[in-house]
């Protein structure tokens, strides 16, 4: 039976992770391995099943924990081709053992167990980045994060997915108003940077999503209020969703952990 959780999104740390009891992969691992463990075990998820980790991007709050969890725990590394040959220093920073990685290309299918999976592209300020689709028997699981813009292949594979994972990282007025320096915020609010709330739901419109559950991720903790995301979802969707806290741990079916 297959589990999976949002164990962390935010600038602190993302990780999402899914199971089935066996054999774990993850989706980022941005945390220490002491703290990996802590948020699986609230799930009875044993670190010692994790077998892979598909990596989104190389920003550290996604990716600054995958180096440690591979060299202690033989953990395999899927990444995107593009960001090993375009941020060399970066990758190499990670100190992946060489035969624990796995570069992959956009739609190329890659089996851990009873898992298949494949990355397409996004459009983020770090060369490679991408997001992932995950099937496992009749379940179809999809993170779209870190993108500053949304194409139709994304609103295509969403389509397709029972269980989303979607980015809406900050309120545009919040962003407009709040204390960043104009190069910043532009760098959010432009497309390599994140889904603003507007987008993320514009984008479960025009996809035409009718998955179980979208779970919001990302959210930026200076520019997004959950209760404002929470208003505008219940206004534009029908389907069930999350609205995920930082440093709060989801599943299905639960309330913040």
């Amino acid at each position: 039976m297959l589990q999976y959780a949002v164990l962390g999104s935010g600038s602190s740390g993302n990780s999402y992770v899914f199971s089935d009891g066996c054999t774990s992969i993850l989706i980022d691992q941005g945390y220490s391995v002491v703290e990996l463990r802590r948020r699986l075990d609230r799930f009875g998820i044993d670190l010692d099943t994790v077998k892979a980790v598909a990596v989104t991007h190389l920003h550290p709050d996604h990716a600054k924990g995958v180096g440690t969890l591979c060299r202690k725990q033989g953990v395999q590394t899927l990444i995107s081709t593009r960001s090993i040959g375009e941020q060399k220093q970066l990758f190499e920073k990670l100190c992946i053992p060489e035969n624990q990685v796995t570069p992959v290309a956009p739609f190329e299918m890659i089996t851990i167990g009873p898992f298949c999976l494949f990355c397409f592209a996004t459009s983020h300020d770090s060369a490679g980045s991408v997001g992932w689709f995950v099937t496992y028997e009749d379940q179809s699981l999809m993170v779209l994060t870190d993108t500053g813009l949304t194409t139709e292949e994304h609103k295509m594979l969403a389509k397709d997915a029972k269980i989303l994972f979607l980015e809406a990282n900050y309120d545009k007025q919040m962003l407009q108003n709040g204390p960043y320096p104009l190069y910043l915020k532009r760098r959010i609010d432009g497309s390599y940077g994140h889904l603003s709330n507007e987008q993320a739901l514009s984008f479960l419109q025009e996809s035409g999503f009718a998955g179980e559950h979208i779970y919001f991720i990302h959210l930026s903790d200076v520019n997004n209020d959950p209760a404002l995301l929470e208003k505008a979802a219940h206004r534009c969707i029908q389907t069930p969703f999350t609205v995920c806290h930082k440093n709060q741990w989801y599943g299905p079916q639960r309330e913040a952990l």
